[in-house]
């Protein structure tokens, strides 16, 4: 458990600047950021449903990030700079879905690569994204990363001004956790970053 904690912390810490970094007037913040088990991920989309645009982070890879856009549309319009929201909101999000999946990809997990990178010392480039649109999609990425066992999956709730929420989903593999385990410095460079500590990468 305090394993779990550990990379839950580090990755909260990195998602939180990604955020600040993208939206400076703190606006969009990261309202909640927990933890489930892949499980419990599972028995979600059994009941309701899966619909998700999933970027894998890393070689091998070595995490999953995932976004559901219900309800994201004023998020969406800040990410892409659009003044006017009442745009995207007279529409259903996932008839924009294709347009957006280049910039989403852009703009947060491009971001977080980035943030995650200067973390662990060496690049962690984002694919382009893909839907996961199935609980057997799911499973199967589940099960590939965490090699049949059970995996932590981080839950954060993007909130902005306008009510707008955004859920991400970070699922990391069990190889980088095993990394985290075995070479810990990247846990001490992230919380030495949350005190306000400059570090050289």
């Amino acid at each position: 458990m305090r394993r779990v904690n550990l990379v839950r912390e580090l990755l909260e810490i990195a998602l939180r600047e990604s955020l600040a970094k993208i939206d400076p007037s703190g606006k969009m913040e990261l309202s909640e950021f927990r933890v489930i088990s892949s499980s419990d991920l599972v028995i979600e989309g059994l009941l309701e449903g899966v619909s998700l645009v999933g970027f894998a982070i890393g070689e091998g890879p070595e995490l999953i990030m995932a976004f559901d856009f219900e309800n994201s549309s004023a998020i969406v319009s800040r990410l892409l700079k659009l003044k006017k929201t009442g745009i995207l909101e007279t529409y259903d999000i996932r008839d924009l879905m294709e347009s957006l999946l280049r910039e989403m990809g852009n703009v947060i997990a491009g971001q977080f690569a980035s943030r995650l990178s200067n973390i662990m010392g060496y690049d962690l480039l984002p694919s382009v994204p893909f839907p996961i649109k199935t609980v057997d999609q799911l499973e199967r990425i589940l099960n590939f990363l965490g090699g049949g066992k059970r995996l932590p999956v981080f839950v954060g709730l993007v909130h902005d001004d306008h009510g707008s929420n955004l859920d991400v989903y970070i699922i990391p593999s069990a190889g980088f956790i095993e990394k985290l385990a075995e070479h810990p410095e990247p846990f001490r460079r992230t919380f030495r970053r949350s005190r306000g500590v400059e570090y050289a990468r």
